[in-house]
C-alpha cells in the first residue's frame, strides 16, 4: 500500500517533529529536486507528518513518499523489488531484531554499508557503541538505530518492602533472587500472592533475553560464527534456569501487564524506554508506591548494568544512485536536530542515541510516578554502557535454534550439554 505522507510508528517521533521544526531552511542549492521513497513497517498516519511535510521536503529540495509496507511481508517485497529493478525504495525503516537483511558481506547485503559515512560524522561518534552493534556485521555498519532503548527495573516498593526486602539495596541478580523467595512466601491456594519478575519462558527472549546481555555470553564470536557451547552461556542457562525453577516468576502477559502490576501481581519488570508506561494504571491506582533503578550486576559478566530491547533503524538500498544525499537526510531525519531528540523524550519517553543532548533539562526532572527520582538520569546515566553484541549473518537464525530446544532444557528432557549440542549443530549447519 503506497501513500503520500504517511509514516511508520518506529521513525514516528524523529522525522514528525523534525517537520515541524525545520520552517525556512530553504532549498538545498546545486541538487536536482527528485522524489525520496521510504519504506516503514509501522502502523499509522503521521498527523505531524501530513502537517508540516514541506519543510523537510524544502530543507533537501526533495519530495518525500512514504510507503507503509506490512511487516510480515516487507523483506520479500523489498527482495522482489531490488532483483527486478523496479519501485526500489531509497529509504528503509525496518526493526532491528530478526531484520534478516543484513550481511557481514556487502556484497550480498540489502542495504548499503554506510562506513563512509558515518567515519565522517560528528553526530555517529555519539551513538553508543552497544546500540551501533546490533546493525554492525562485518565490521560495517548498515543503518541508524533511532533510539537506545536503556533497560532499567521497575518495582513495587511497597510490596517488597512489606515482604521484608528493600530492592535499593540490592547489588546483583543473585542477591535478588534469593530476596524473591519471601516475596513469593505469601499463598494462596497454594500459588504466590505476588510474583517477582515475569518471563515468557521461551528462551531468548524478554526478561531472559534482557539479563542474557549483561552476561557478556555471547552466542557468536566476532567472526560470526555460533558458540552456543561457550563456558559462559552454559554457567548463564544453568543459573537461569535454577532462578525459573524457584516460582518467582509469573507469565509475560502482553495484554494484562498494567493489570498485574496494579492489582500487585507482578512486583517488578525489567524495562526499556517504550515499556516504561505500563506501570501508569498501577501508578494512578495509588495503592502502591513505585520505584526505578539500575539493573542488579550480573556477577561474572560484562558489568553493564543496562540492556536493550527492541528498536528500529533507517538504511539506504544498495541500488541507490545517490546514497552521500540519501544518508543527510536519513542523518537529519534520526539526529540532526537537537530540539526535536528531545521532545521525542518529553513527548514519548523514547531515549535518542545522541549523547550530546543528555544534558538538556528535560532528562532531569522528578518523576512523579517514582516519588520523585529522576527517570531521565537514570537511563541516560547508563545508556551509553549499553551492552555490545556479536551480530552476524545467522545472529537471528541462531536465536530462533536456541528458542526452539529451550523448551526441552527447561524440562529437563535435555542436558545443558545435550541442549546446546544440538543448537550448535544446527546453528552451525546455517553457514555452510
Amino acid at each position: 500500500m503506497c501513500m503520500k505522507k504517511k509514516m511508520g510508528m518506529g521513525l514516528m517521533a524523529a522525522a514528525v517533529l523534525a517537520l515541524a521544526m525545520l520552517a525556512g531552511c530553504g532549498d538545498q542549492p546545486g541538487r536536482e529536486y527528485r522524489e525520496v521513497v521510504m519504506w516503514t513497517f509501522g502502523m499509522g498516519i503521521d498527523e505531524w507528518l501530513l502537517t508540516h511535510e514541506t519543510d523537510i521536503e524544502k530543507r533537501f529540495n526533495v519530495d518525500m513518499v512514504y510507503e507503509l509496507v506490512p511487516q510480515n511481508g516487507f523483506i520479500q517485497k523489498l527482495q522482489a523489488a531490488m532483483y527486478s529493478g523496479e519501485n526500489v525504495p531509497d529509504i528503509i525503516e525496518w526493526m532491528i531484531e530478526n531484520n534478516r537483511i543484513l550481511n557481514a558481506d556487502p556484497a550480498k547485503c540489502f542495504v548499503l554499508p554506510l562506513d563512509e559515512f558515518v567515519n565522517k560524522s560528528k553526530l555517529w561518534k555519539q551513538v553508543p557503541p552497544g546500540r551501533s552493534s546490533w546493525v554492525t556485521y562485518g565490521g560495517h555498519v548498515y543503518g541508524l538505530p533511532h533510539d537506545v532503548h536503556p533497560v532499567i527495573l521497575i518495582y513495587n516498593d511497597t510490596l517488597w518492602k512489606e515482604a521484608g526486602v528493600d530492592l535499593a539495596e540490592i547489588e546483583t541478580w543473585d542477591e535478588f533472587f534469593a530476596a524473591a523467595l519471601k516475596l513469593i512466601a505469601e499463598k494462596e491456594n497454594g500459588k504466590p500472592l505476588h510474583y517477582a519478575l515475569p518471563s515468557g519462558d521461551g528462551g531468548l527472549g524478554d526478561s531472559m533475553w534482557m539479563i542474557w546481555q549483561q552476561t557478556g555470553a555471547h552466542i557468536l564470536d566476532r567472526e560470526g560464527r555460533p558458540q552456543f557451547n561457550n563456558f559462559r552461556f552454559k554457567m548463564f542457562l544453568q543459573k537461569w534456569l535454577r532462578w525459573q525453577e524457584s516460582g518467582v516468576f509469573t507469565d509475560w502477559d502482553w495484554g494484562n501487564f498494567g493489570a498485574l502490576l496494579k492489582n500487585g501481581t507482578l512486583c517488578a519488570y525489567t524495562s526499556p524506554d517504550w515499556w516504561v508506561g505500563q506501570v501508569n494504571a498501577a501508578v494512578e491506582d495509588g495503592a502502591y508506591e513505585w520505584r526505578v533503578r539500575e539493573l542488579p550486576l550480573y556477577v561474572g559478566g560484562n558489568g553493564a548494568r543496562t540492556s536493550s530491547w527492541g528498536g528500529s533503524f533507517l538504511a539506504i538500498p544498495k541500488t541507490v544512485k545517490d546514497p552521500e544525499r540519501i544518508y543527510e537526510i536519513i542523518e537529519y531525519i534520526q539526529y540532526g536536530n537537537p530540539e526535536i531528540l528531545v521532545s521525542r523524550y518529553d513527548i514519548g519517553g523514547m531515549l535518542a542515541p545522541v549523547a550530546g543532548i543528555w544534558d538538556d533539562p528535560v532528562f532531569h526532572q522528578p518523576d512523579p510516578r517514582f516519588g520523585g527520582q529522576k527517570l531521565g538520569e537514570l537511563q541516560t546515566r547508563h545508556a551509553m554502557d549499553t551492552p555490545r553484541v556479536n551480530a552476524g549473518d545467522v545472529f537471528w537464525d541462531a536465536v530462533a535454534d536456541f528458542n526452539e530446544v529451550y523448551p526441552l532444557l527447561a524440562s529437563g528432557e535435555l542436558s545443558i550439554n545435550e541442549g546446546l549440542a544440538r543448537v550448535q549443530e544446527t546453528a552451525e549447519a546455517r553457514l555452510e
